[in-house]
């Protein structure tokens, strides 16, 4: 997921935002993405396929299971390699299982969430350097 920090808000046009101001600000970006990106989704997505889908994100243990067990040899897998090296998680961690389910699971069932992620993100960071000087005015 992308990095919400210093960077993000130089980005923007928010550099000069004061520090006791940045988290938060920070904060509510990361959460407006996250909803958008859910809203997106859920508009390519079945009724069904949205409540495995909760359920994954839950972290319910029989519904990550049962995909871990539907995928095989999952330990093999160039996704689960990937997660692993990236997070330096040792096999059986309970996040990188449940990252490497929820990444299986997008790619089966919602194939265009990297566009929806890259869309989403894109017009949030317009729709904040569009607002920037009322952001930076309302300290």
């Amino acid at each position: 997921m992308f990095k919400f920090d210093n960077r993000f808000l130089d980005s923007v046009g928010l550099a000069d935002l004061p520090d006791s101001q940045k988290e938060a600000f920070l904060q509510y970006a990361q959460d407006q993405l996250e909803i958008r990106i859910g809203e997106s989704m859920s508009e390519s997505l079945n009724d069904d396929q949205l409540s495995e889908f909760e359920r994954i994100i839950d972290n319910d243990p029989a519904t990550l299971q049962g995909l871990l067990d539907s995928y095989g040899d999952y330990q093999n897998d160039e996704v689960y390699q990937t997660l692993k090296r990236n997070t330096g998680a040792q096999d059986g961690d309970n996040s990188l299982l449940s990252d490497y389910v929820t990444a299986k699971w997008l790619n089966q069932n919602c194939p265009q969430y990297q566009q929806i992620i890259k869309e989403s993100l894109t017009d949030l960071q317009n729709e904040i350097r569009e607002q920037k000087d009322a952001i930076l005015a309302a300290e």
